[in-house]
């Protein structure tokens, strides 16, 4: 079982919408390796967390004490990502009635946030990132990995 913050996944679901490539980052993090992961496949299991999961493990910001040091420096004032990612994963969790440490396989986490396409961009868009670009990433990465056809920026809605 791996442990999953909840915007990780979407993050990696729509940087596949938008055909991103996965490649180590310099932090050292896990993205590239969940990111594969899913790609080959979604029916592993994942732990839903608040807090430090396999991505954040190997990263450089991650402290002894579990917690990150790293800051979102594209706004003002700089914002503690530990903060911002907590926040924003308690609220994905709430949105998708969804508890901490809730246990289920990517593709039933994938077919729980398609149920709330579009919508769930109005949480789960970072700052300095556009709504829209966040809803067709989203829209495109669950069509490829739940592999329903559609047309482009087409948003399922019956899987």
């Amino acid at each position: 079982m791996v442990d999953l913050r909840p915007h990780h996944l979407l993050d990696i679901v729509t940087s596949i919408g938008h055909g991103h490539d996965f490649t180590p980052h310099p932090y050292g993090h896990n993205v590239h390796v969940v990111a594969s992961k899913t790609l080959a496949g979604i029916d592993w299991k994942a732990r839903f967390v608040i807090g430090a999961d396999e991505i954040c493990r190997p990263c450089s910001h991650l402290g002894k004490d579990g917690l990150c040091n790293d800051v979102l420096r594209q706004v003002q004032p700089h914002l503690s990502k530990q903060h911002y990612n907590d926040s924003l994963d308690a609220r994905l969790m709430a949105c998708l009635g969804m508890k901490q440490g809730a246990e289920m396989t990517v593709r039933e986490f994938l077919e729980l946030i398609n149920r709330h396409v579009p919508g769930i961009e109005n949480i789960c868009t970072h700052p300095g990132e556009a709504k829209s670009e966040r809803l067709d990433g989203l829209a495109k990465g669950l069509s490829r990995l739940l592999k329903r056809g559609t047309m482009q920026g087409e948003i399922i809605q019956d899987v």
